[in-house]
């Protein structure tokens, strides 16, 4: 950008002196400083990381079809995204075939240290980012068990299905434990009652670890 120059009186033999540009052209010229990136470091805002836009017809989504969703998204807003949480809300609860109408999913990019919320809600993807860490990241193997039926029947066997005839309904979530082991949680919760199950399967291997009373 080139300031104005104004000629002004100056002594004989001296050279013709440049004014100071003034105060706003000098804020202006800070403004477009501040929004040129520095070589070699991500710019990172918090706010909308996608479209908003329809992933499923039917407002109860599958596992399946709500991770793959997510994590093209994911992966689109940075590309060395990390899931570190999957899971349901209370508006959404689970079914046997482990569709919900409300899903719920962290990812973390280390390349940019920020992380990205993904939330599927009656079929409509929503992403929203954030700088900072998303909490403890599970260490998922490329092949781990994303078969979340199959978790859930798992759960089911584990005494789940007897506690559901009591009222009380399965949360799944595929998330770390200690050490960042990567572990899928069924928790059987009741609206009024305190005790339940928390049941417990390898995310990696899909194979029944404990389960909790």
């Amino acid at each position: 950008m080139t300031f104005p120059t104004s000629r002004v009186s100056t002594p004989a033999g001296t050279a013709h002196a440049r004014r100071r540009p003034p105060a706003s052209g000098l804020a202006l010229l800070a403004a477009l400083l501040a929004v040129v990136p520095v070589a070699g470091v991500a710019q990172v805002r918090d706010g909308e990381a996608c479209k908003t836009e329809s992933v499923a017809r039917d407002k109860l989504v599958d596992f399946g079809t709500a991770f793959a969703a997510a994590e093209k998204r994911a992966k689109t807003w940075a590309a060395d995204a990390a899931v570190a949480r999957f899971t349901h809300t209370t508006l959404g609860p689970i079914d046997a075939d482990a569709r919900s109408a409300n899903w719920y999913s962290t990812w973390y990019a280390k390349s940019i240290d920020a992380f990205v919320s993904i939330t599927i809600a009656n079929g409509t993807i929503t992403c929203w980012a954030m700088k900072g860490a998303a909490g403890r990241m599970p260490q998922l193997k490329p092949d781990w068990t994303k078969d979340a039926k199959r978790v859930l029947a798992i759960a089911a066997e584990k005494g789940g299905a007897a506690l559901m005839k009591e009222g009380y309904v399965p949360r799944l979530e595929m998330s770390a434990g200690s050490g960042g082991v990567a572990y899928w949680y069924v928790n059987y919760e009741h609206p009024t009652k305190r005790h339940g199950l928390q049941v417990i399967v390898d995310a990696n291997t899909g194979v029944f670890r404990s389960a909790l009373k």
